[in-house]
């Protein structure tokens, strides 16, 4: 009967080892690593194809509250976590978005508008992350927007006809989302005047957004490229988001960047589109970029 028993215990402790295997962060991640699948799947016309990406996507979409549900659950938030939840989401609304405005579901303007806010709140969250935690009003901006997507691509797919509603609803979700960013502002405006950067430190935090709204702006010219701006832009969410989790980057070493936009609007203005400043933009995105975020990914699956 002892015997019985310390195995039975043994059993329940192992039990309970594998069950924390999905940690909050690593599910958070996984939305992350397994988003280009409903993606792809978006740019196969069957519509089995267009039925699959919206049942993942919503699945994914889904793991957006599974992961803070998780965290109460197994009494695990941690400061790693309050980071990467709100980088998820903004890489998740980033890609679908675009990809949306690609296959010509949504007016780009609209989307440039719509991620703009998200490059402005994650640039003032990097700055101080612990002043403007996540509120109620932009987990419900984040849930809208979501919802808004998986409506787009219903439409698009079995109610063509009615597509033409897409872009006011994006119009009305656009506009929630910039009041929903009211509070970061107020936050940060407070956290400013509480512990005050230096104005230097602060013009080159905003400086650094011309990156971003640099691909933004020749995103529609990047043709069949178009996917070198969304991993361009991915990455830098991820290293602005974790930021203050993770040394990522050296002072200065986004002026790499600069000479690599210089080249973006120099192509542009010789030959009206971009081919070749995109082609050195995604090796230099890879070998900067994709190497650190992979070790940052693979130790957070490891021990966190």
């Amino acid at each position: 009967m002892r015997r019985i028993s310390l195995s039975t215990s043994q059993v329940k402790r192992e039990g309970q080892e594998e069950r924390t295997i999905l940690t909050p962060n690593r599910l958070t991640l996984l939305r992350i690593l397994l988003l280009p699948l409903p993606c792809l799947l978006l740019f196969l016309e069957a519509t089995s194809a267009k039925i699959a990406s919206l049942a993942l996507g919503s699945l994914l979409g889904l793991t957006d509250y599974a992961d803070g549900f998780l965290a109460k659950r197994l009494k695990k938030k941690t400061f790693l976590g309050a980071l990467l939840d709100p980088i998820a989401d903004k890489i998740f609304i980033t890609t679908v978005f675009l990809i949306l405005s690609y296959l010509n579901y949504l007016s780009y303007p609209l989307v440039f508008l719509l991620i703009l806010r998200e490059l402005i709140v994650a640039l003032m969250r990097s700055r101080f992350p612990e002043d403007l935690r996540v509120v109620w009003i932009a987990r419900l901006k984040t849930l809208l927007q979501m919802f808004l997507a998986g409506i787009i691509i219903f439409l698009n797919t079995f109610y063509p006809y009615l597509s033409h509603f897409s872009n006011k609803m994006l119009a009305a979700v656009v506009l929630f989302s910039y009041l929903s960013a009211i509070p970061y502002f107020y936050c940060f405006l407070n956290a400013f005047l509480i512990r005050p950067l230096v104005f230097v430190s602060l013009f080159s935090s905003f400086l650094s957004l011309f990156y971003p709204i640099t691909l933004l702006i020749f995103f529609p010219k990047t043709g069949k490229l178009f996917f070198i701006p969304i991993i361009a832009l991915n990455f830098y969410f991820f290293r602005n988001g974790l930021a203050k989790a993770f040394p990522f980057r050296k002072k200065g070493e986004n002026l790499l960047y600069l000479p690599v936009i210089l080249g973006i609007f120099t192509e542009y203005l010789l030959n009206g589109w971009v081919y070749y400043s995109l082609l050195i933009l995604l090796l230099i995105s890879l070998y900067k970029d994709a190497m650190k975020s992979g070790k940052i990914i693979w130790d957070i699956l490891r021990t966190r």
